[in-house]
């Protein structure tokens, strides 16, 4: 406990020093700031409407936000990590409905049309490995979509992240016993289906991935060419998540939540020369003395 506190510690003087730093005119620190958070913002956001592109926009337009705002930062009222989720979590709720959230918002029918899909026991496609595991994390990215934004949120950062109520409760702005019922009802929303339905929590539930990697290729669904949720090489979320999870999963743990935390963490696209380039605007240079 001791060494995750000093841990935590470190970093908050870090950002509170690159803070210092930028409002002093540092264009290096500003870069360093804002770019050690946005693989982060980048995850909640992908997480939140299940498209890369989209997921790339809305995190340009947090970071834009968070520069614009950083002179009112106040390190008394909460930690950096805390106030730029804050941001995050501000704009995600209040944004207009992304593509995904119009095609996905009602869980039965969602998982209805999955099992629906006609199945191939004997699919031999030679990437059928990769592809299964696509199907997988695009299937349960798809269950979270069900979620009203507000539980979607609170599940990503709590259920899949590991965020303890106690941060989770700041960055939502609701009191730690409604951040938990939040969660408690939004897993309670998904897991029935995924608990009775996939054959990856129970071999003897129905559906199987592997079953399904012909008619997700025959629908244009899956493309082994072109991975859009399966990134092997990428750490999975759980060894990224904060070292507190495991404390908060003794609360809340449910088997489900092990196959969101084992999907992988995603880079986000490089943003430096975007960075950069927006830094030049004179609004900027004007705010930050650079």
């Amino acid at each position: 406990m001791e060494q995750i506190f000093t841990e935590k510690r470190e970093v908050r003087e870090t950002d509170l020093q690159l803070v210092e730093d930028s409002m002093q005119g540092s264009r290096s620190a500003l870069e360093k700031l804002v770019l050690r958070h946005q693989a982060w913002i980048y995850n909640i956001a992908f997480k939140m409407v299940m498209d890369h592109d989209d997921a790339s926009d809305i995190t340009q337009e947090i970071l834009i936000k968070t520069i614009r705002a950083l002179p009112s930062y106040d390190p008394d009222k909460a930690a950096f990590r805390t106030w730029i989720y804050r941001i995050t979590v501000n704009h995600v709720l209040s944004m207009k409905k992304k593509k995904f959230e119009h095609r996905i918002s009602d869980i039965e029918t969602y998982v209805s049309l999955i099992e629906k899909l006609p199945e191939d026991r004997y699919c031999s496609h030679p990437e059928k490995q990769l592809l299964e595991e696509e199907i997988k994390i695009g299937c349960m990215t798809g269950m979270i979509m069900c979620l009203s934004r507000k539980e979607r949120m609170v599940f990503i950062l709590g259920g899949i992240f590991g965020i303890p109520d106690t941060e989770g409760s700041q960055i939502m702005e609701v009191s730690k016993v409604n951040f938990r019922k939040i969660l408690s009802r939004a897993r309670k929303k998904i897991s029935p289906h995924v608990n009775g339905f996939c054959g990856q929590i129970d071999p003897k539930n129905p559906c199987r991935c592997a079953n399904k990697v012909t008619a997700f290729l025959s629908l244009g669904m899956a493309d082994p060419e072109k991975l859009r949720f399966h990134h092997p090489a990428k750490p999975p979320i759980k060894d990224v998540a904060t070292k507190k999870y495991k404390q908060f999963r003794k609360l809340y743990y449910e088997p489900f939540l092990d196959l969101y935390q084992q999907q992988p963490f995603y880079d986000p696209p490089d943003t430096t020369r975007w960075l950069r380039d927006i830094l030049q605007q004179k609004a900027f240079r004007e705010i930050f003395n650079l």
